[in-house]
């Protein structure tokens, strides 16, 4: 047995039409902008990456760029001005902050309709409530698109095991999961990392999601033949000098699933082309469905 691959650039394509069709209907020009707090190699990569998948759907980007050394109010009030700044559809603060600065605290200055990661206390309770009018986290948002894109991996009715409790994929796709709407309707079970006998729990899911940020968790041995494997992990790994990601999930899980996300290639494709949706989405309110 091999797992069908359920690889990401397909789904992503579908999204980013949807995206590039509005646009050019409506004449809208959105733009996306990051607040970045010191020089990091790794933030800067990703948000290079985002440049170009925002260039090729006609949405602007821009740089918020800080110091290192900044306070915390004055962090607040660079996240308030772009707030205010009506040329700016879509806000996002790049983590981590700092040490001593608290990060939920300067995350809900962003107003709600600029809030395209979900990250505000008050998005992710209407997550939990179940009220689509705000944005969901792209990454959970990412994983419930991948699950209903094809009927056979609907989660209604299904158990569902989510290993990681974070507020970017965890804790928010189990509200998703639960809720009662199409791709939902899920029995979700939230395991993570001092979860005791955790393969127990992942062993009698008919889906499995890993979000807990330990390269290679998850073993063939932790997993029910023909169940549907979604890993969320990112991992750099350098290999002779080259650098490449790895996920959660051990490879040999491949030869048990039924169903699984490449690393790369698979969730983390689909949650860019989640996050373009939601930027245009703000530039364009009420044009967009939610994306879950």
């Amino acid at each position: 047995m091999s797992a069908e691959m359920l690889r990401g650039a397909p789904l992503a394509g579908v999204l980013r039409k949807q995206v590039v069709a509005l646009l050019e209907e409506t004449g809208a020009e959105p733009c996306l902008a990051n607040v970045v707090v010191g020089d990091d190699g790794a933030a800067a990569s990703y948000l290079d990456s985002l440049d170009k998948a925002a260039g090729k759907r006609g949405i602007a980007t821009r740089r918020i760029r800080l110091d290192e050394d900044v306070s915390e109010e004055a962090l607040c009030e660079a996240v308030v001005e772009a707030g205010r700044d009506p040329g700016i559809h879509g806000l996002m603060i790049q983590f981590p902050l700092p040490d001593g600065i608290d990060r939920q605290r300067v995350t809900d200055l962003i107003p709600a309709d600029k809030d395209v990661d979900g990250l505000t206390t008050r998005s992710l309770g209407s997550v939990l409530a179940g009220d689509r009018r705000h944005t969901a986290p792209a990454t959970a948002a990412a994983v419930c698109e991948i699950l209903r894109a094809d009927e056979r991996l609907d989660p209604k009715g299904r158990d569902v095991v989510i290993v990681g409790r974070s507020l970017v994929v965890g804790r928010p796709l189990a509200a998703m999961l639960t809720a009662p709407v199409p791709g939902g309707h899920a029995t979700v079970t939230t395991c993570h990392s001092r979860t005791k006998e955790l393969a127990e729990h992942t062993r009698r899911a008919d889906i499995v999601v890993m979000a807990v940020g330990v390269r290679h968790m998850l073993t063939p041995d932790m997993v029910r033949p023909g169940a549907v494997v979604i890993d969320v992990g990112t991992h750099p790994v350098e290999t002779d000098g080259t650098w490449t990601l790895d996920g959660d999930v051990h490879p040999d899980v491949e030869g048990v699933a039924g169903f699984m996300t490449p690393v790369p290639g698979g969730v983390g494709i689909v949650t860019t082309s989640v996050l373009m949706r939601h930027v245009a989405a703000a530039a364009c309110p009420g044009r967009l469905e939610p994306a879950w």
